[in-house]
């Protein structure tokens, strides 16, 4: 991968969302979400509720809105952290891969989540993840790094059609099933 002559940058609200949630364990799901609009300032109380309201209803977490994580599921905290990340009004998230300690059910859920969240709102979405499926889901272009460097960047089928070895092996490796008894 050959990287452009010339970068240009600009300052983008982005927000992240970590594999734990990340979440205030001392507030409540609706709490948590209201943290960053409370930060930010400008708003009166009524607007927060009817950001937060709007943004637990988009997440799905309406019956939670009066939790506490502990309380929560790994796949429930992290829709709950998207919420809250959500609530900055960011051009970027970036998700820390979103779908380990969840079943496959929630990992899909949370696929389809972060794919309805971009297109409704129109962000930038990063997912760094090892589960090929789930980036064929959600891939635009692939950012490919072996051993610290970024080996591919490109649209998912030309990684999926490479032929650089270390590609085809994560590949291989990625697709393995252990063999029947």
């Amino acid at each position: 991968y050959e990287m452009p002559k010339r970068l240009e940058f600009r300052r983008v609200l982005f927000r992240s969302v970590f594999q734990n949630g990340a979440l205030f364990d001392s507030m409540s799901v609706r709490e948590n979400v209201a943290f960053p609009l409370r930060e930010r300032g400008g708003l009166v109380e009524d607007q927060v509720h009817e950001i937060v309201e709007r943004l637990i209803r988009m997440v799905g977490a309406e019956d939670v809105a009066d939790a506490f994580p502990a309380s929560l599921s790994t796949g429930r905290k992290r829709a709950v952290a998207i919420a809250r990340a959500l609530a900055a009004q960011p051009e970027v998230v970036l998700y820390d891969e979103p779908t380990t300690m969840v079943d496959p059910i929630i990992a899909r859920r949370l696929g389809d989540l972060i794919q309805r969240l971009k297109r409704q709102l129109g962000f930038t979405s990063i997912v760094v993840t090892h589960d090929m499926r789930f980036a064929e889901k959600l891939a635009d272009q692939v950012l490919f790094l072996d051993e610290g460097r970024a080996s591919y960047y490109g649209p998912l089928k030309g990684f999926l059609e490479s032929s650089e070895p270390h590609i085809q092996q994560f590949l291989t490796l990625d697709a393995y099933v252990l063999p029947s008894e």
